[in-house]
């Protein structure tokens, strides 16, 4: 069981800010790093990049501070029931962890803190555990995860945000021109990432995604043709027709008949 004690999002030292704790807290503290800094854990020292995560556990000394800048984390100070137990479940303490989505865990952090603070008992207990295991498992995947630097690296969260996006609402799709402004890159650069990150095109994942939501709607539905095209983003039902039958060897009429 946990018990959140306390904790904040998007919190703002300036570069003169140091914080040090020579005899560390008598909980566990959870960091995700947003800015970057210099570290110091149980007498070691780490410079860390945005996008890293720790826990560092009771007792133990610690001290950080930003030399570049300004520094932003998030925070969360919790317990552990029964105690001792937390570091078999996690033995990972007290160490950098590269995390790179530090926007999944923001969302998780402030979503635990939403729980200890509005939602009542007993539900409060249960999400608030949930919400930990699934934090606990997204660090599992970032330790197992090759940490080789990849070009679509400082781009990876909004590129799967764009994706999701994508995935969502297929007929509100932004072109490639418009997904490179809104990072600040070239169009050849962000084809060439989006692809690397997800193994094939963006104009590709587009026509798989629509195509997957016509199948969808033919098969739970009893919409025309038109209506299905028109709800899958297309202005032809000629295009809708042409990209369908090539993606699955048949057209929207034989699938949703062969498929009833």
């Amino acid at each position: 069981m946990y018990q959140i004690l306390r904790g904040g999002c998007g919190s703002k030292h300036t570069g003169a800010f140091h914080m040090s704790r020579p005899e560390g807290l008598p909980c566990y503290v959870l960091l995700n790093v947003r800015t970057g800094g210099d570290f110091h854990i149980a007498g070691k020292s780490y410079q860390v990049t945005p996008g890293t995560v720790m826990i560092i556990s009771p007792g133990t000394s610690y001290s950080y501070t930003n030399p570049s800048g300004d520094y932003m984390d998030d925070w969360l100070h919790f317990r552990v029931f029964p105690m001792g137990t937390f570091s078999g479940t996690f033995p990972h303490l007290n160490i950098p962890i590269p995390a790179g989505a530090s926007e999944v865990y923001t969302t998780l952090l402030r979503q635990l803190l939403w729980e200890h603070s509005y939602t009542p008992a007993p539900y409060a207990q249960e999400n608030i555990d949930r919400l930990f295991a699934i934090l606990l498992n997204h660090l599992r995947c970032a330790l197992n995860t090759d940490a080789s630097p990849r070009p679509a690296a400082p781009y990876a969260d909004r590129l799967r945000a764009i994706r999701l996006d994508i995935q969502s609402d297929p007929t509100n799709t932004a072109d490639i021109a418009e997904c490179a402004r809104h990072l600040g890159i070239s169009e050849s650069y962000f084809q060439h990432i989006y692809t690397q990150l997800f193994g094939t095109s963006y104009q590709k994942d587009v026509i798989s995604f629509r195509t997957e939501h016509a199948k969808n709607l033919l098969l739970t539905t009893n919409l025309s043709m038109e209506q299905v095209a028109e709800l899958c983003g297309y202005n032809s039902p000629v295009h809708f027709y042409r990209q369908f039958k090539k993606l699955t060897g048949n057209t929207p009429a034989s699938f949703r008949r062969n498929n009833k």
